[in-house]
């Protein structure tokens, strides 16, 4: 038997009040630090392991140099071409070798 079509809409309408809004927005913006803080936590623990892991393979086998410190000679290497490699003869350092100066100061100082 077939149904019949219907003959009136009915709407439902849920409104909320102020209190609910607020604990609504409070769980939103809680949703948002999450995904934010597991965006940054993963590649952070992944990078870390991934150094860890170097370090102690680094010292149970008695690699040579460690990598971090290839390069840096590397990087010293270059930042003399660039700083000879001006034209007027004044030492010049670019942007690029400043931020890997900046790069390696973070990853060899100690805290």
């Amino acid at each position: 038997m077939p149904k019949s079509k219907p003959t009136q809409v009915i709407v439902h309408r849920i409104e909320l009040q102020e209190k609910e809004r607020d604990m609504i927005e409070g769980l939103a913006t809680a949703k948002t630090a999450e995904t934010i803080v597991k965006g940054v936590a993963l590649p952070v623990a992944v990078g870390g392991s991934l150094d860890l892991g170097y370090k102690a393979l680094k010292a149970s086998l008695n690699w040579g140099t460690d990598m971090i410190d290839e390069v840096k000679s590397s990087y010293g290497a270059i930042a003399l071409k660039t700083m000879h490699a001006s034209p007027t003869g004044i030492p010049y350092v670019s942007p690029f070798v400043k931020a890997g100066e900046l790069v390696f100061k973070l990853f060899t100082t100690k805290p």
